[in-house]
């Protein structure tokens, strides 16, 4: 129960006989005590009263359900009126369906339902939103096991069907599929989920002139929407959907995947699509069929969200460079090099894949970045990382960053048995970034850079890294992040734990995962909220080691270990050696874990060559 009386002025036995009539009413329903708890907890103790008799629990004869609606109502009315229309706003997406946080927010910017605060960013207050709707009950949260990080979130069928309710009522949302009417004519923000969408279908048909917001989840599409039906339109969003029945040679002119008046719809905020069979090849199914973005595209001068990171579309035109009011862009194409980001000085977030030298240098001028993501191809990575790091090491609005490397040929989960990476150029300088939270770097570096200690980057919770070695005061060194709750490194050559670590080192880390590492060695004092350790190793590198030292993590839940081992065609000395050595570790794993006070699971795969 989150309610706390402690504090109330009034007398501690009236605290408890409203608290426990508010709880009988429930009706033992899990949804309504949570809600219910959750309204009351932002609230004085004075006014639970108030609450009871307004949500009308003094009519005996309600039923569950219908209680339950009621605490739902009465929670929507007491939000405030901007969060009010974020919570409606779900009411575009299907039943059970996993929300992805950011990609909400920027619809709810878009659409204005979030507004800048003085000091605070447009999505700083859209996710201040978020979590007041999860402090309420009203959506359901995912974390990622042991990040600590709120990903996405659902919302409950009842919390739904209150929205759809309210949405009629007042036509803020109309949503068609499967097991509803078709869409009205007259509808502002018209979504669409789980339908086949072609030519001459209903919702083809239906009148776009007023639609502010045209929304499609998980449809299948044989055309899009003509652009030029639409004169009103904000936010054109088509997440997870998949487009049929066009060859990828068909002409640009002939096609039913086209932009084809995009520069018409002025008044666009939000362009996203998203392509649930990218990177797959089925009969009848092609991948993304929008053949071109238009040059056309930068007169859209209000558009502050362009996502395409899932789509296959392969180059953007350069006039995306004049879209000054662009707030997020995503990206997954090969061709960049021509952008010029110097004018996009609202950018808050950005992820792009191949990118040239000179558009490294306008990184400097982007001072509203909170989150960069950019992947190299492998001839490319080692000039530009340097370069990289070198420009955005005074944004210091940076939150994320998150640099990989894709190489020609691919990484097998050993790398002890494949060829390695030239190791890039790492780079020297000062890199004080106060509010980065999350890094990754996925390419070989040569050891642990300069930059990444506690005093450069104290707020960093998660950590991820390819190295050619580790050093035994480079753990050390990581031991003094304060806040670290993650941490994987990839090793090539080796990595050496310290004999002793300081009394309270890695004192938040959750989740430490590593690559190719030597014997580890948990020291007490050290590690005291891991709960999830997970090692990759080979099998040649396991001989003689015991993993006793397990012990000293109080917190322990789960062990997950691979070993990469090989198979030979005959019973020769080495094989018998390596099942001689497999046996051993296992042995080791499982007596650690039996022996640990917490008994953690233990999950162990083996991999032969």
């Amino acid at each position: 129960m989150r309610l706390s009386i402690g504090k109330s002025k009034r007398p501690y036995h009236e605290s408890v006989k409203i608290s426990e009539k508010i709880l009988q009413k429930c009706g033992g329903i899990p949804l309504a005590i949570i809600t219910i708890a959750s309204l009351l907890a932002s609230k004085p103790v004075t006014d639970w009263p108030g609450v009871y008799d307004s949500i009308g629990f003094g009519n005996e004869d309600n039923k569950e359900v219908d209680t339950t609606r009621k605490i739902l109502l009465y929670s929507y009315y007491d939000l405030p009126y901007y969060p009010r229309l974020c919570l409606l706003h779900l009411g575009i997406y299907p039943e059970d369906y996993e929300i992805k946080k950011d990609t909400l927010i920027w619809k709810w910017v878009a659409e204005g339902y979030v507004h800048e605060e003085p000091g605070k960013g447009l999505f700083e207050v859209g996710e201040r939103y978020f979590n007041m709707l999860i402090d309420r009950s009203m959506i359901q949260a995912v974390e990622r096991p042991y990040y600590s990080i709120i990903y996405a979130c659902r919302v409950h069928d009842l919390v739904l069907d209150m929205i759809h309710f309210l949405s009629e009522d007042e036509s803020f949302v109309t949503a068609s599929n499967s097991n509803r009417t078709s869409p009205r004519t007259n509808a502002r923000r018209l979504a669409i989920n789980n339908e086949v969408v072609e030519q001459d279908g209903s919702v083809a048909n239906t009148s776009m002139q007023q639609v502010r917001l045209y929304s499609a989840t998980m449809c299948h599409f044989t055309m899009l929407p003509l652009l030029s039906n639409f004169k009103a339109l904000r936010v054109l969003a088509l997440e997870e959907c998949t487009f049929m029945g066009s060859e990828r040679s068909v002409k640009l002119e002939d096609s039913p995947y086209h932009l084809n008046y995009l520069g018409r719809l002025i008044h666009l905020r939000y362009l996203g699509f998203s392509d649930r069979l990218v990177g797959f090849s089925l009969p009848g199914i092609s991948m993304p069929l929008i053949l071109k973005v238009p040059e056309e595209i930068g007169d859209l001068r209000f558009l502050q969200v362009l996502d395409l990171g899932r789509t296959g579309i392969k180059k953007l035109p350069q006039s995306v460079g004049r879209l000054t009011q662009l707030k997020c862009l995503r990206f997954g194409g090969s061709s960049m090099e021509v952008l010029d980001c110097t004018n996009l000085t609202s950018l808050e977030e950005l992820q792009l894949h191949l990118v040239s030298p000179d558009f490294l240098k306008g990184l400097v001028k982007l001072k509203e970045l909170r989150k960069f993501s950019l992947h190299f191809e492998e001839e490319h990575e080692n000039m530009l990382f340097k370069d990289l790091m070198g420009h955005v090491a005074n944004l210091q609005k940076l939150q994320v960053i998150m640099v990989n490397c894709r190489y020609s040929t691919q990484k097998e989960k050993n790398c002890r048995y494949q060829p390695r990476p030239k190791p890039w150029s790492d780079y020297a300088g000062s890199v004080a970034l106060g509010h980065l939270r999350h890094l990754t770097v996925n390419g070989l570096l040569p050891g642990l850079p300069v930059w990444i200690n506690s005093s450069c980057l104290p707020n960093l919770c998660h950590l991820h890294m390819e190295l050619t070695a580790m050093k035994s005061q480079d753990m050390e060194i990581l031991g003094r992040f304060s806040e670290l709750i993650t941490l994987t490194v990839l090793l090539y050559d080796y990595m050496v734990f310290p004999n002793a670590m300081e009394e309270g080192a890695f004192p938040k880390l959750r989740y430490l995962e590593l690559k190719n590492s030597n014997q580890p060695r948990f020291v007490q004092g050290a590690m005291s909220s891991l709960e999830c350790f997970r090692i990759i190793i080979g099998l040649e590198g396991t001989n003689g080691w015991d993993f006793h030292s397990l012990v000293n993590l109080p917190r322990l839940e789960k062990v997950d270990a691979e070993i990469l081992g090989y198979t030979g065609r005959g019973i020769d000395g080495d094989e018998l050696q390596a099942h001689e050595s497999l046996k051993q570790a296992h042995a080791s794993l499982k007596h650690a874990v039996e022996i640990h006070p917490n008994h953690p699971t233990l999950k162990l795969q083996i991999y032969h060559s």
